[in-house]
């Protein structure tokens, strides 16, 4: 078995303690007579236990909210075109009509020599169903299933080869669909899976049965659990899009978010990681206050690296800012993007572009946002690239996201202060 199964990643937390992942839990099997004192790390994520889908009385909230995604940065094997993927199955809420979740799905394709991109957004009816083996042994599995009028999704994860596949199709289209049929299946590299922010959370939110900020982990009210893997690889990866296959190959970012809670921050985010290189990896989040991209949010910024040895540095506040210099404005949604901006980071000053700015889908909400590939530039805009990656860009209309009325003081939170 790999050594990061055992040991998968270690984060600084506030106390500067380790938060060490474990890949199977304890059993009393396991545990010495002599092991009077605990001296093993404590992990805050049980994996592989927590790579499912998260159900029971503690999630049967509206606020509960699950994702995981990936993209790929790759190439067609048949063509040798540079694409960009992003692949999305995302739960919200609860649906009292079926005692169940609503189950979306979205997809992101960008082909960077023809300069055409496609995305989709569907909304499965129902409920996943599918197997799971012992989580407690080396043979652990589980796959997922959901399908309807809008195609399928199908999810299937091996614990002992650390491999995930996803596979679905769907032949809606019409102005933000194309359709599609993928199997795409791919396999965890060192780091392994390592904690999205350096406290191990993300989106510390809103807690709906109070004013403020109300949290309990046991219930995960207003908290989320963020996870990632910042170095995957494809195995097989079968892409047809408008009708072209493609047969890619490339590198995979992953992401895991889940808990109940409520985004009460500015609707606007600039969320994205870049691969250098050199082998360093990097992601950020910056929001910004009101509407717009003039001020950002320095409590709410996030910014991790990954070295080529593999560690993992975590940094936060103002040590991370994104300063736009271009705004772009869709002909399609009307929507607002900074495309092209500076990026002041502890590895250095950087300068953000695009070759491709169409790169919009819709969201959950009837709200357009980008999923699509960013590049970063040394010594100025037009200096060479450095490093390759993928964003997220949410410019969201105040009528729809929630929470507006409220006291500004009570909408953004200062993590660099809460989170020490």
């Amino acid at each position: 078995m790999k050594s990061f199964k055992t040991l998968l990643a270690a984060a600084a937390l506030a106390a500067l303690s380790v938060l060490a992942f474990t890949g199977c839990s304890t059993t009393s099997s396991d545990v010495s007579e002599n092991s009077i004192f605990s001296m093993e790390s404590q992990p805050i994520y049980q994996l592989p236990h927590d790579h499912r889908f998260h159900r029971g009385d503690t999630y049967i909230h509206n606020d509960y909210q699950e994702w995981q995604y990936f993209t790929v940065l790759g190439r067609d094997k048949i063509t040798g075109d540079e694409v960009s993927i992003f692949i999305c199955p995302f739960h919200q809420g609860w649906v009292e009509s079926h005692e169940g979740r609503s189950n979306l799905f979205h997809y992101a394709f960008t082909n960077l020599a023809t300069e055409e991109f496609h995305g989709a957004f569907t909304i499965f009816e129902g409920e996943y169903t599918g197997v799971a083996g012992d989580p407690y042994k080396e043979d652990f599995f589980f796959e997922y299933h959901i399908s309807g009028n809008t195609g399928e999704m199908n999810i299937h994860y091996d614990y002992a080869t650390e491999t995930w596949r996803y596979f679905g199709s769907s032949d809606i289209v019409n102005d933000y669909n194309t359709a599609y049929d993928f199997d795409i299946s791919w396999t965890v590299e060192a780091p392994g899976y390592t904690p999205g922010a350096y406290h191990g959370l993300e989106n510390i939110g809103w807690d709906a049965k109070g004013a403020g900020y109300r949290h309990n982990p046991e219930t995960m009210a207003g908290l989320s659990r963020y996870i990632q893997v910042p170095r995957g690889v494809i195995v097989n990866g079968s892409f047809t899009v408008d009708g072209r296959e493609y047969d890619i190959e490339g590198d995979v970012w992953y992401e895991h978010q889940w808990g109940n809670f409520r985004n009460v921050q500015a609707g606007n985010y600039f969320w994205g990681y870049m691969r250098m290189e050199d082998g360093t990896a990097f992601t950020w989040r910056q929001y910004y206050i009101g509407e717009g991209w003039d001020t950002y949010d320095t409590g709410m910024t996030r910014f991790q690296v990954i070295r080529p040895d593999n560690s993992v540095e975590y940094a936060f506040g103002p040590s991370f800012t994104y300063t736009p210099t271009e705004i772009w404005t869709s002909p399609k949604s009307g929507k607002t993007y900074p495309w092209n901006g500076v990026m002041e980071s502890p590895l250095g000053t950087f300068y953000f572009d695009t070759p491709l700015k169409e790169q919009e889908t819709m969201s959950a909400v009837g709200e357009a946002y980008i999923e699509g590939y960013g590049q970063i530039r040394t010594g100025g805009p037009d200096g060479p690239i450095v490093g390759k990656g993928f964003v997220e860009m949410v410019d969201m209309d105040p009528e729809v996201y929630p929470f507006q009325d409220l006291p500004e003081e009570e909408i953004f939170m200062d993590f660099s202060k809460i989170n020490r």
